[in-house]
């Protein structure tokens, strides 16, 4: 059985991400990029300030990759990035039928960062790749035999508000619908929470739901634009 790997050793995590992306979908990623898209999930823009911050909390000796499971003190909170205790333990993977369509939808109208993505064996071979916003990571595949059309990503957050309103507003920049198309309204859920449902171009769902107990809402990721 393979050791779990606490999230304070991002240098054992770029590992275990490249080995695991070449050896599944054939992708072949360098060291540093790994080392890149393992900053990103843990909530620093880059390696360099991931290992930075590390160093600030656990000394010079760290090199960026403490050993010990408790020596790096989380923060109370994130609101941009993975939070320190921990990263995204389950990624869904969507099916798609179009990069040029999955790029438009997710990185330019909904803002989610492309972390790497390219043909899986190779080029003239299907597409696989990784989004992130905020503390949801997302895998998006032209490959027939991983998941099927249709499927529904349930994503608890907070500034439900905030974020509707930014999409509405950027639906007239970026056309993932036509021009007369609104962003849908919240719904009141029956158990305490609204919701934003928005469908992809290729027949997946996303429902993103905020809490009405301000206390639920506190302990949750926050959207927050950029």
């Amino acid at each position: 059985m393979t050791a779990l790997i606490h999230p304070a050793d991002p240098k054992a995590m770029a590992r275990v991400l490249r080995a695991d992306v070449h050896d599944r979908y054939g992708v072949e990623l360098t060291h540093s990029q790994c080392l890149e898209i393992v900053a990103h999930q843990l909530g620093a823009g880059s390696w360099n300030v991931l290992a930075a911050r590390l160093r600030d909390a656990v000394g010079p000796e760290a090199d960026g990759a403490p050993t010990a499971p408790a020596a790096a003190a989380p923060p109370a909170a994130a609101t941009d990035g993975f939070p320190w205790g921990g990263a995204a333990t389950t990624i869904p993977v969507l099916r798609i039928f179009s990069v040029a369509a999955a790029t438009q939808f997710y990185v330019d109208f909904l803002g989610f960062r492309l972390d790497f993505g390219g043909p899986a064996g190779g080029p003239g071979t299907a597409f696989y790749g990784q989004v992130t916003r905020c503390t949801t990571t997302l895998h998006l595949t032209e490959q027939p035999y991983d998941p099927r059309p249709g499927a529904t990503t349930h994503v608890w957050m907070s500034g439900l508000d905030a974020l509707r309103a930014e999409l509405d507003e950027r639906r007239t920049t970026v056309p993932v619908w036509g021009p007369a198309v609104w962003v849908p309204d919240l719904e009141q859920a029956p158990w305490g929470a609204r919701t934003l449902t928005l469908a992809d171009p290729f027949g997946n769902t996303l429902r993103l739901t905020e809490p009405d107990d301000p206390a639920e809402r506190a302990g949750l990721p926050v959207w927050s634009t950029g």
